[in-house]
């Protein structure tokens, strides 16, 4: 028996010595604080790190800990070695102090303690409830008050080892890592000085985006937005000019504030958003469409605005008297193990990212995706996959507007502080496959908690939230961005939705259709006031959009987006006709083939919406008219002309329409609306138009 135990304590003291010089990842002899650890000082706990001690006192004589931690990554798939040299200096001997690792929060986290008067435990809390790896149990090596212990926890392969003053007490099988927070607990009663932390890993290597230093740090937004509280979560609008966050109040829970950008580049004092936004509850926004007319808000409301509950997420929109009452969002199976969750809406509302813990999460919290369908609900949540997701939690997701690059916070990954900002690419359109997330560097990330994030449709600046140099608790920042830290270029159409006839602004639903794919790809809503909307389109796709309300025909408009030019506004004004005799309308996005008579199939999506027309007016009759430019013989042109409301009209017909109700005519060059002298003019005559003739 004396010979297997000499051969394993030599096979274990073999696995600490394995760890080499090399493996040294972190020491701190407490000299100074220049790691920053937590310096408190109140009613509860005092702390301080002075003359080559962090002196750590837990006041109250209840029952409870107190944890003393910072982030320090530690890959879970790897061995690893930490070890502390504790002193307890008065208080209660029969409380344990020692080390914590593995930990996310006070909720989640791993124990490895000793008391003065002879007994070690280890011991974990997962969601706040107690497991015990190892009860209390007598070890007569356990020094007491005014005598140093050195504790030591190693992880090497499917075991930990624990180690008082050098020798091995225990084992357990190996625990997956709930964070990456190492530290000191204290319990009830006493004072505890910590000589040392050592920890030994391989070394981390930090996975950073190119050339992230830019020598652009950031800025606070300053006391017009930020406050002596907390403020979080900013949304800035696709036009970079509204601002939302949400504000801690005196009462210990948040508003939604905005405040906007001046003329001079500097942002006007902030505004609680009031009411129907702000109740009782927690009130955040998570998203903001690119119109800026409606808002993806967290938690429930009831029908009068008052908070409802936690579990959810809801959309306002914005009409002529004010913003509507948040609606429920629904989505299949939602559920939320985590007392936190965080959303994003893509820009065209049609998938829906959010950070939350499910049975089938790798860690902490995970991102999630769903899919808009087409009963108005989200489908069932489907997890991101561990590409993104690591052991420990990811949040904060927002999706720039390019629908391609997605950034968020990570704690299970190698970084500069306690959760740090990663950005990724989208690999294809299944919304599972992303590229390897890179830190966003020491410019956007600190040694502290550095989450949220978002970017307006220009993609150059970034808004996030710090706990460094803050004037509160938490502030909001600007930073420019490296251009490898910068979404996909977009476009941004912006402009007004008319009456036709009258020029007054209309209240519309803009949406817009990938040409190609005949797919819907978003819609915007424009003010009923103003009549101003904005919709933010990618790159790669030639898109039509059109603008309807009743009474009025809908008007379309397409733009040719398939060549890349950088970030590019485009201003666009549409004009709706009402539904009157004598109107005319030009159907803009019907083509054919060059010199032919065929149509093209991106033609189908506007002749569709005719049918539709028509079939919703059913006493309805409309006059076609072909147009062409100048080029070629005139007679050739007519006939072309002709030739071609005929297609429409027989397209019309097999969907439905009386042939009775559709007279056409050929023009050829007869009546052009702008003069044949560029390519651009002939392509707008070459078109083709109905008049309404009855209704």
């Amino acid at each position: 028996m004396k010979t297997i135990f000499l051969t394993f304590s030599l096979f274990l003291m073999f696995n600490i010595l394995s760890f080499s010089q090399d493996n040294i990842l972190f020491r701190d002899d407490f000299d100074n604080n220049q790691n920053n650890w937590s310096e408190l000082n109140n009613n509860y706990v005092s702390s301080q790190v002075k003359n080559g001690v962090y002196s750590l006192q837990f006041k109250t004589v209840a029952a409870s800990s107190w944890r003393f931690w910072k982030s320090i990554f530690l890959n879970p798939q790897n061995d690893c070695y930490i070890e502390a040299k504790f002193t307890q200096i008065s208080g209660n001997t029969d409380y344990g102090y020692g080390i914590v690792w593995g930990a996310d929060n006070w909720q989640n986290n791993y124990n490895f303690v000793v008391a003065s008067s002879g007994y070690f435990k280890v011991y974990a809390y997962k969601k706040e409830q107690l497991q015990d790896l190892q009860d209390w149990k007598k070890y007569e090596n356990i020094n007491g008050i005014g005598v140093s212990n050195t504790l030591a926890v190693h992880k090497r392969g499917n075991l930990i080892y624990f180690y008082i003053n050098g020798v091995w007490v225990h084992s357990i099988p190996n625990k997956t890592f709930f964070g990456s927070d190492i530290g000191f607990v204290v319990t009830s009663n006493m004072t505890v000085n910590v000589d040392y932390l050592l920890i030994k890993h391989p070394s981390v290597q930090i996975n950073t985006i190119p050339n992230s230093i830019t020598h652009f740090p950031k800025r606070n937004l300053g006391r017009n937005v930020n406050s002596a509280l907390s403020d979080i979560a900013p949304i800035i609008s696709a036009d970079g000019k509204t601002l939302y966050f949400a504000r801690e109040e005196t009462s210990g829970k948040f508003d939604v504030y905005f405040s906007t950008l001046q003329a001079d580049s500097t942002w006007s004092a902030a505004q609680n958003i009031g009411k129907p936004f702000n109740n009782s509850g927690d009130n955040v926004v998570i998203s903001v469409s690119p119109d800026n007319n409606s808002l993806l808000l967290e938690g429930l409301y009831n029908p009068n605005g008052s908070f409802k509950g936690d579990n959810g997420i809801s959309i306002s929109y914005r009409t002529a008297n004010g913003w509507s009452v948040p609606q429920q969002i629904k989505i299949k199976n939602y559920y939320n193990l985590d007392i936190y969750e965080s959303f994003c809406h893509s820009s065209d509302k049609k998938v829906l990212l959010m950070s939350v813990e499910r049975t089938d999460s790798y860690g902490g919290k995970d991102m999630y995706v769903s899919f808009l369908q087409e009963n108005g609900e989200y489908s069932e949540p489907k997890n991101l996959g561990n590409v993104l997701n690591t052991f420990a939690s990811e949040g904060t997701p927002f999706l720039a507007p390019d629908n391609v690059t997605l950034y968020f916070y990570s704690e299970g990954r190698a970084g500069f502080g306690s959760a740090d900002i990663y950005v990724t690419k989208r690999l294809d359109s299944t919304w599972l496959n992303w590229s390897e997330p890179q830190n966003l560097g020491t410019e956007i990330n600190s040694s502290n908690w550095d989450t949220y994030y978002s970017v307006s449709a220009k993609g150059n600046y970034a808004f996030l939230v710090s706990s460094n140099n803050t004037f509160g608790e938490e502030d909001i920042f600007e930073i420019k961005l490296p251009e490898a830290a910068q979404p996909n270029p977009v476009v941004l159409i912006y402009g007004k939705v008319f009456n036709a006839k009258t020029n007054s602004p209309i209240g519309a639903k803009i949406s817009y259709d990938n040409l190609s794919t005949n797919q819907n790809a978003g819609y915007a809503n424009s003010d009923s006031t103003t009549g101003n909307y904005k919709i933010v389109l990618p790159y790669g796709v030639e898109y039509g959009f059109r603008a309807a309300v009743k009474g009025f025909i809908p008007v379309d408009e397409n733009i040719n987006l398939t060549q890349i030019q950088g970030y590019q506004e485009i201003e666009r004004n549409l004009f709706l006709v009402p539904i009157e005799v004598g109107q005319i309308v030009q159907l803009k996005n019907v083509f054919f083939k060059r010199s032919q008579d065929e149509l093209l199939p991106t033609s189908f999506p506007q002749l569709l919406q005719l049918v539709q027309i028509l079939k919703e007016n059913p006493s309805m009759c409309i006059e076609l008219s072909g147009h062409t430019d100048n080029v070629g013989d005139v007679y050739a042109l007519l006939d072309l002309s002709e030739r071609r409301v005929e297609k429409v009209k027989i397209f019309l017909v097999s969907k439905g329409i009386s042939a009775d109700r559709i007279r056409g005519v050929g023009c050829g060059d007869k009546l052009p609306i702008a003069p044949n002298d560029s390519e651009e003019n002939k392509a707008k005559n070459r078109r083709v138009e109905f008049k309404i003739i009855s209704k």
